[in-house]
Parts: C-alpha cells; sequence; structure tokens
C-alpha cells in the first residue's frame, strides 16, 4: 500500500493468478476493499498468463477493470500522450483516489509500468515526481522503475501535466 495522506488508496502489484485460480485471486483482491484494477499487461502477455478474461473475473467480484498495456519495460506509446488517454487516466484514477476508493495498478512483476501509472495518479493528485517515486519503492520495498526510461517518462509526463 503506497502511503498516501488523503481519501482513498492506492497499490501496485504483479500480476494475479490467471487460469483457474483467476476469479480466485479477484475475489481476493475485492474482499481486501479494492474498489479498481488497473492493468499494464499487453494482450501478449494476458494469453501467456492466463488472464484474458481479467475484466470478467474482476466485474464478477465487484471490480472496475481497466486496460492500459504498456510494452513491458517501456513507457505509454506516443500516441497515447498525444491522444492524452495517460492523462485521462491519470485524472480518472486520481478522482478515484479522491473519492475514497482503493485503486490498484499491476503489471508482470509490479516494479515497472504499474508504477508509472501509479505515479501518474500521484502526480494527478498534486505529489511531484521524485516524492511519488519514493513513495511506490517504500510501499514496494524495491527499487522503482525499471528503467531511466520509465524515470525519464514519469519526470516528463509530470513537467507537462502535474495536477
Amino acid at each position: 500500500m503506497i502511503a498516501w495522506h488523503g481519501p482513498g488508496r492506492l497499490a501496485t502489484m504483479a500480476h494475479p493468478r490467471g487460469g483457474d485460480w483467476l476469479a480466485a485471486e479477484m475475489a481476493g483482491l475485492a474482499a481486501a476493499g479494492v474498489d479498481v484494477f488497473v492493468s499494464a499487461l499487453t494482450w501478449e502477455e494476458d494469453r501467456r498468463l492466463g488472464l484474458t478474461e481479467a475484466a470478467v473475473a474482476a466485474a464478477a467480484a465487484g471490480i472496475e477493470f481497466l486496460s492500459f498495456p504498456i510494452a513491458d519495460r517501456g513507457i505509454p506509446r506516443a500516441r497515447d500522450m498525444a491522444d492524452s488517454d495517460v492523462v485521462a487516466l491519470g485524472v480518472r484514477l486520481a478522482a478515484h483516489v479522491r473519492a475514497g476508493r482503493f485503486v490498484v495498478t499491476q503489471c508482470f512483476a509490479g516494479i515497472g509500468r504499474s508504477t508509472l501509472l501509479a505515479c501518474a495518479t500521484l502526480v494527478m493528485l498534486g505529489v511531484g515526481p521524485e516524492r511519488a517515486l519514493e513513495m511506490v519503492a517504500e510501499a514496494r520495498g524495491l527499487p522503482v522503475p525499471d528503467t531511466e526510461a520509465q524515470r525519464d517518462w514519469l519526470y516528463e509526463f509530470a513537467l507537462n501535466h502535474g495536477g
């Protein structure tokens, strides 16, 4: 759980178990109070990990599921930035947190892409990029994000869209 001073909760995590475990994984997240689950996995990763039905399993558990695919160890595509998709997602997730909801972002290992989405949310909540990265690293207990390109992306995002 990311230490956040306002209403709502924010966390990052590695991917849930897929296949026959998926429904139980989503039920467990719902039992933990998760309201919104955001996946940064690509379609190919979903297929390989048995997560193609994640949206259905999340809905069955009463969780809002959002997909925002980013290539492993990558950053949001330039097209997403140009179309303001990532900005809209950050605004939407920040609104959920402000409303007292529990938002969880996830990717394969819960270090890179999920960190970018959580940090974009924190930036929209008024947290600076370095502090946002520190908050996620403290919560995860390990350095984040995966790459310097991801760190650079976050700083550029904050410069252009900071809330």
